[in-house]
């Protein structure tokens, strides 16, 4: 029985493989993003290898301790809660489930979504962990350390794997079983999100608050990988270590397989929930404010700027894959940016309030009006052939990024003031961030024209898309950067800018200019020459220059691409 099990699920992990990496080859930003993933992990395999084979360094004084098992259990539970994330919103059942799942048991289907999600682990980080792997070997002289890595690291992922199946299964479960859950799916996805990632951050950047975890038998497999290295081991906690991941993964596959199928055949209060969201309340009720609910309360306004406005949220709101798709990279950059910075956790907190200060309004573009005719979808000939004029329209599209940025705008003067910023500096943030918000909104207006994307993204299984372009989010987030976030170092930080804005112009944009050389000499010196005059500007200078000048960039940017966005809406033609 088991036997039938694993051979059916490999054959489903075969195609479900080979289907993933179908998609990921078949657009050049996935392409270019998995490239750089593995080029990261591929040089540190090189570098670490290289050290060991070049130093040799002694290891007999080394001794897996609570400290390295706590180490590997708390990377395992990050694991564990990724490919729960993946499982929710990417894969919470096979391709073609209907007809599968009439030929195979719902045990198989999970074997092979299981078995499918290793074979990805495997490509991604296979090869850079097999390198260091005979690199260890080799510089202690030890065969048995390949073979014994090897079934460590096997346990450990799979054991995480199947854990994560198992919740994410139960998770979908509850979600199509519970109304409640089904209503607020959206907000508290991304509040789990938010508080995953954040919480990881805080406890990598404090360097502690993780020794609890070594009491956990998972991390115990340490010792297996270790066990024929010349260092400190403990036999007892390897076999302990067995024993814990391979009942992970016994009990695993039965409560998954058990989850999967009250799941995949059963009822689902999801379609009563969009009947209940789709109604209006009675007779007289404006539908918009019907459909918001409780955003309805927005102070969006009335006219008709003020129902593109309400018809702009509800649009956003009912398309939680995009907002997922815009703030979830968002958050995992910040929290990977924080973990590669710093390496305290009381350094980090002096980030936070000039980082929200420009992610505040970067969001509040962003979500709104960065594609404006994308989101339309297929009533764009119905937009298009109203009689709104372009102006009124534009209002419209802007004022809910502006409404709700200002309601949350607050929250950049707290956090400044939590961590121990000046009531001037904090003052300076609030007053970058309150003018920048209506600014970039009105920026993103105009790119979202120039770049738009009306055909639909595949950003989860079953679940399609319509985020802005990949185009106008860099030049968008340029924009922000510009018009927001230097002014917002000037006034914190003068000198570091002033250090780095004469370091990129004398030396960045001098370099290809004087690689060339000949008469292109002339220029790479005036670079320089510009670049040495640059760093010595007084600070005052630097402050007041980085302060105003950005800011009167972004008013005199959000005038031009509001009114260019006007009038390319009014003389738009499909």
């Amino acid at each position: 029985m088991v036997i039938g099990h694993l051979a059916g699920g490999l054959t489903i992990a075969r195609t479900e493989f080979r289907r993933s990496l179908r998609q990921v080859t078949g657009r050049l930003s996935q392409i270019l993003g998995l490239g750089f993933g593995l080029f990261v992990f591929s040089a540190g395999a090189v570098a670490v290898s290289y050290l060991l084979v070049t130093q040799s360094p002694d290891l007999s004084g080394f001794t897996i301790g609570a400290g390295v098992r706590s180490a590997i259990t708390f990377q395992w539970l990050f694991v564990v809660a990724i490919i729960t994330q993946r499982v929710v919103t990417v894969n919470p059942r096979p391709d073609a489930g209907d007809h599968l799942l009439t030929t195979v048991r719902p045990t198989t289907a999970v074997a092979g979504l299981i078995l499918a999600e290793l074979a990805r682990i495997a490509a991604y980080i296979g090869v850079p962990v097999l390198v260091v792997t005979l690199a260890l070997a080799y510089t202690t002289g030890s065969v048995a350390t390949v073979p014994l890595v090897a079934v460590a690291v096997a346990l450990l992922f799979a054991s995480g794997v199947v854990l994560a199946h198992v919740l994410g299964l139960a998770i979908k479960l509850a979600v199509a079983r519970i109304p409640t859950l089904a209503r607020h799916r959206t907000v508290l996805g991304t509040l789990a999100a938010v508080l995953l990632f954040g919480g990881y951050t805080v406890i990598q950047s404090s360097g502690g608050g993780t020794s609890g975890f070594g009491l956990v038998p998972v991390g115990w497999a340490a010792d297996l990988a270790a066990l024929a290295l010349p260092v400190g081991t403990s036999p007892v906690h390897a076999a302990g270590g067995v024993a814990a991941t391979g009942l992970v993964v016994v009990a695993g596959v039965s409560l998954a397989s058990r989850v999967a199928t009250a799941f995949w055949f059963g009822d689902s209060v999801t379609p009563e929930i969009e009947t209940e969201e789709a109604t209006v309340d009675g007779v007289g009720t404006d539908p918009l404010a019907s459909g918001l609910g409780l955003l309805g309360r927005l102070p969006l306004g009335s006219g008709q700027s003020g129902h593109i406005a309400q018809r702009t949220v509800l649009l956003a709101r009912r398309a939680p894959a995009k907002l997922s798709y815009l703030i979830l990279p968002f958050v995992i950059a910040g929290s990977f940016l924080l973990q590669a910075v710093f390496g305290e956790l009381t350094v980090p907190t002096a980030a936070f309030a000039p980082g929200f200060a420009v992610a505040l309004p970067w969001v509040a573009g962003a979500a709104f009006t960065l594609n404006p005719l994308g989101d339309e979808g297929r009533v764009l000939p119905l937009t298009l052939t109203s009689p709104v004029d372009g102006r009124t329209y534009l209002r419209g599209l802007v004022r809910p990024g502006v409404v709700i940025g200002g309601l949350v705008l607050p929250a950049v003067l707290v956090l400044a003031l939590a961590t121990d910023y000046a009531l001037g500096e904090a003052a300076l943030m609030l007053a970058v961030a309150g003018l920048g918000i209506p600014a970039v909104t009105a920026v993103a207006t105009g790119i979202g024209m120039l770049f738009p994307r009306t055909d639909a993204v595949r950003v989860a299984r079953g679940r399609e898309a319509t985020p802005p372009t990949l185009t106008a989010m860099v030049l968008y987030s340029v924009c922000v950067g510009l018009t927001v976030g230097v002014p917002v170092a000037a006034g914190l930080a003068p000198d570091a800018v002033r250090a780095v804005t004469a370091a990129l112009v004398g030396g960045l944009l001098a370099f290809p200019f004087a690689y060339v050389g000949g008469p292109l000499t002339g220029v790479a010196e005036g670079f320089t020459s510009l670049g040495q005059s640059i760093a010595g500007l007084d600070t005052a200078v630097v402050q007041w220059g980085g302060l105003l000048a950005p800011v009167v960039l972004g008013v005199v940017l959000a005038l031009a691409s509001a009114r260019f966005a006007a009038r390319y809406v009014e003389r738009y033609t499909l």
